[in-house]
């Protein structure tokens, strides 16, 4: 008996210790919130406030940025990489999966972080500034100024990471470009992991020092992830930093409002092209939009519309659509340092349906100045009417188009004798001409 009660006795106590085990390891297991950063701007700066902002108020153990970009604007850059830095938490970059990279842009994301990691088969580098156009900046005191701030920008980086300075510095100076081994060879990176699993398990329990100075031990193994989700905010930033949709309501608005312009009431032409216009306007704050090839667009609408009203036997027309379509091409520039261009596939029917949609409107304007008056007085020329009463002194009341007039005899149709009526009650007259409330009338033969 004493032996079955020892035994029962001790499976119970190694069951409670197996529960302990596992609730001391799921209080233990590490939570990092994991975002994903593509190109970088306006919306990648705002996820990235958020995800910081999230993980320091769950109080998670690290931020885990998985990047691919080909670059973006540096002002941004400067945002991202000062929050990256000054964050009270562990802050890991993984350039990856394999095929991505962190060019330009990245390149200042990737150093800044507390520890670097890249997959195999993908490249960093290439921070050279450049225009928002996609040229070089010009020679001259301003082209020092900006390579020399930009040099500077990514030398402090990696100096305070521990990074190779030299390397980081031809990042800019020279456009370097170095593949995943080579960034591990000389010290632009801690890592290269296939995955951000492994990862995790690489970096768990490696030191870091935060911006206030104090030391701090990874833990992420095991690791639990929370994947950070984008507002709409976010998600409509990132839908505007597409060129392509910012072209298509860039033309959508000026159709609406051209139509709006040449068809007062109409409405919702009115509303809807300037909602377009207004994103367009947001879109151009986000993406390097070229001043004046806007101009050229607008230039090219104006020439399409001249069409209609002037004989330029074409000429006006074809300029028109020759300049529309020139703007499109260089209304984002191909070569800018983020990569975005508006495809030819886009820019030809919508430059084809623009210009057609424009010639349309010139086509109807003309033909409404064109068209007789058919409100006011002016209407009234040519009615026929009838009389109310027998005419006076070559005066009486007529009664056309349901209302009732003053009206005169034209001096054509007088008769020698004043005190002869000329046309009587129910006499059919034409209005000839109108002057006030007054119409002049011929009697109909």
């Amino acid at each position: 008996m004493n032996f079955f009660k020892y035994t029962g006795i001790s499976i119970i106590l190694l069951f409670c210790l197996q529960i302990s085990n596992l609730a001391a390891s799921n209080s233990q297991q590490a939570k990092w919130l994991h975002v994903k950063i593509g190109l970088i701007g306006a919306a990648s700066d705002d996820i990235l406030n958020a995800a910081l902002d999230r993980a320091i108020e769950q109080e998670l153990d690290g931020l885990l940025i998985e990047l691919d970009t080909p670059g973006g604007a540096l002002d941004h850059t400067r945002k991202m990489v000062q929050n990256i830095m000054s964050a009270p938490l562990p802050v890991v970059v993984w350039v990856g999966p394999s095929g991505a990279h962190a060019g330009s842009a990245g390149a200042f994301i990737t150093l800044a972080a507390h520890v670097a990691s890249m997959a195999s088969g993908t490249n960093i580098g290439a921070a050279h500034p450049i225009q928002a156009s996609g040229q070089d900046v010009e020679e001259g005191e301003a082209q020092r100024k900006m390579m020399n701030d930009t040099i500077a920008f990514i030398e402090s980086i990696a100096e305070t990471r521990g990074r190779n300075i030299e390397m980081a510095r031809s990042f800019v100076a020279t456009s370097t470009s170095i593949t995943a081994s080579e960034a591990l060879k000389h010290n632009i990176i801690d890592f290269i992991e296939p995955n951000i699993d492994s990862l995790m398990k690489s970096i768990h329990t490696r030191e870091i020092t935060l911006q206030n100075g104090l030391k701090r031990t990874i833990s992420s193994s095991p690791v639990t992830f929370i994947e950070f989700e984008t507002s709409l905010r976010q998600k409509a930033l990132e839908i505007l930093s597409n060129p392509n949709l910012f072209y298509l309501l860039f033309m959508a608005g000026l159709v609406g409002i051209g139509y709006e312009l040449t068809h007062p009431g109409a409405m919702f032409p009115g509303i809807v092209g300037g909602i377009c216009i207004i994103l367009a306007f947001i879109a151009m704050a986000i993406l390097p939009v070229s001043i004046g090839a806007a101009a050229l667009i607008l230039l090219g609408v104006a020439l399409l519309v001249a069409e209609a009203f002037v004989t330029s036997f074409g000429i006006l027309g074809i300029s028109g659509f020759i300049s529309f379509v020139l703007g499109s091409i260089f209304l984002v520039d191909p070569n800018n340092e983020q990569g975005l261009r508006i495809s030819l596939w886009t820019i030809a029917p919508g430059s084809v349906i623009v210009g057609l949609a424009f010639l349309a409107l010139g086509i109807l304007i003309v033909r409404s100045t064109n068209e007789p008056i058919h409100s006011g007085g002016e209407a009234m020329i040519g009615k026929t009417g009838k009389a109310l009463q027998d005419f006076t002194d070559n005066s009486g009341q007529i009664r056309v188009a349901g209302a009732i007039w003053s009206a005169k005899i034209a001096e054509t149709t007088h008769v020698q004798s004043s005190d002869l009526v000329t046309v009587q009650s129910g006499d059919l007259v034409t209005v000839q001409s109108i002057d006030g409330l007054t119409l002049t009338i011929t009697k109909n033969t």
